[in-house]
Parts: C-alpha cells; structure tokens; sequence
C-alpha cells in the first residue's frame, strides 16, 4: 500500500476516535488526571454568534425635508435677473411667497460684496431666503482668488439665511447661441467650491436663445431658465428645498427695482 494512502488512514482513524470519545459519556484516565473532552454544546454556541450577514457598508443620506411655509424671497444681481424675475414672480404669487427683485444693470460680485447695497435690501425686506444672481459680468475673469475674494464678501453679507445662486449661462461647445467673447474661464467651478453645489444652480450648458446683444435669453428662453430653477430648488438636491409648483396663471410683475449701471450702491 502506498505510504501516503497509509498516512491518511491513520490520521483518518485518529479522529474518528477522537469524535467517538468526544460524544461518549465514557472518561479515560491518564495518571490520576482524566483526559479532556471537545465540549461539543459550547462549540455549538460559538457558531450560532457567528454572523453569516454581510455588513451593510451602505452610506444613508439625510433626505432634506422640503419647508412648507411661505417664503420671503430676495432675489438680487445683474441684469440677467430682470428676465427670470417675471416669471418668479407668478410662481411666487402661486405658492403663496413674496418677491422683491433688485436687478442692478451692469453690476458683479464686486459690485454686490464692495458695497453695502445687499445690506440695506435684507434690512428693507427681512428675506427668508436670498436668491442670488450674478457673474456675467465677471465670467472671464482668469484670476480665481479675485473672484474668491469677491464672492466671500458677498457671502458675508448674506450671513446664515438661505440662499441660492443662479450661475451665469456661458458659451459652451454645446451653446452655440451665446457669443463666443463670453467663454468661462473656470468662474462657475469656483462658486461651486465657494458656495456648495447643493446652493448652485448650474446655468452653464444651457442651450437657450439670446437677444439681439447675444448675451441676455430671450423672454421665451427666460421661461423655460425659470422653470428649471423652480423644479430644482423644489427638490432635494438643493440645502433648503421650498415649495414651487408650477403657476396656473399669469400676473404682473411688483416689488421690482432698477438699479443702473452708474449707480454707486450703498454705503
């Protein structure tokens, strides 16, 4: 017989011996000390402790609650907030939320952080929620910590109310419409890293059409901006999801202010 077969024979008969004395009630001395038995009920108990489960390694994200209540909006900025402002206002007046609307022509982050103009639009009109509009006007600034710089002033500003800001629509290789001169440079990714992207509406690859000068959107494509805005700032990608369904009807925009480009601002 080959001496390997003969090997596993013997271990073979070894534990079958051994389990046979495990689970007999018989005990074999050795010396005056009696040789130790595999306690077979507590191996027992170790494997039903043992968890065959695998963890759950999945990550839960907080759904954020929608805020039911009627909103005082403040929606501020350059003069790409005019367009969209008229149709806000009928989801607003739908929704049961109030809107002032402060369109500064001309105006830019700088504009908005340099001076104390936001400040005297919260006092005026104790917002609930800032909704901010601006950066075409600075959208090809190449030197990311001026821009830093001037969004952190505004962000001072607005201090903890909620807020939204509308990044500016730009050319794109997919956006033909917009003039070729309004290229980003990386503005919007920076307000991304500055603001938060649960806090940023992403205007970028937009296809829309534009007025005469190619750079302000057409009434009709001001609708369908709006429309995007108001779903996303309903949902729970956004830090302060409201309430925004769709208007039923159409009314005339109130509570709207001009503010020219040679306007200085507060102080």
């Amino acid at each position: 017989m080959n001496t390997q077969i003969k090997t596993l024979l013997i271990l073979f008969n070894v534990c079958v011996v051994i389990l046979t004395y495990a689970i007999s009630p018989l005990n074999v001395m050795l010396g005056d000390e009696p040789v130790r038995k595999i306690d077979m009920s507590r191996l027992a108990e170790v494997e039903d402790t043992v968890s065959t489960e695998v963890p759950d390694t999945t990550v839960v994200i907080a759904k954020k609650e929608k805020d039911m209540s009627p909103q005082r909006f403040l929606f501020v900025g350059d003069s790409m907030v005019e367009p969209i402002a008229h149709y806000f206002w009928n989801y607003a007046i739908e929704n049961g939320h109030e809107l002032y609307t402060v369109t500064w022509y001309g105006s830019s982050s700088y504009s908005w952080g340099l001076t104390a103009t936001l400040d005297h639009y919260i006092k005026e009109y104790n917002p609930t929620f800032i909704i901010l509009c601006m950066g075409s006007n600075e959208l090809t600034i190449k030197d990311m910590n001026t821009v830093t710089r001037n969004v952190n002033k505004v962000l001072d500003r607005v201090g903890d109310l909620p807020f939204v800001w509308i990044g500016p629509p730009s050319y794109t290789k997919d956006n033909p419409k917009a003039i070729k001169r309004w290229i980003d440079n990386g503005y919007n990714d920076q307000i991304i890293s500055l603001v938060g992207g649960d806090r940023f509406f992403d205007s970028r690859d937009m296809v829309m059409d534009r007025a005469r000068d190619g750079l302000h959107p057409t009434m009709k494509s001001a609708v369908v901006w709006m429309d995007q805005l108001a779903e996303w700032m309903s949902s729970e990608w956004t830090r302060h999801p409201v309430v925004l369904n769709a208007p039923q009807q159409k009314s005339t925009i109130q509570n709207l202010t001009v503010m020219q480009a040679k306007d200085k601002g507060f102080y």
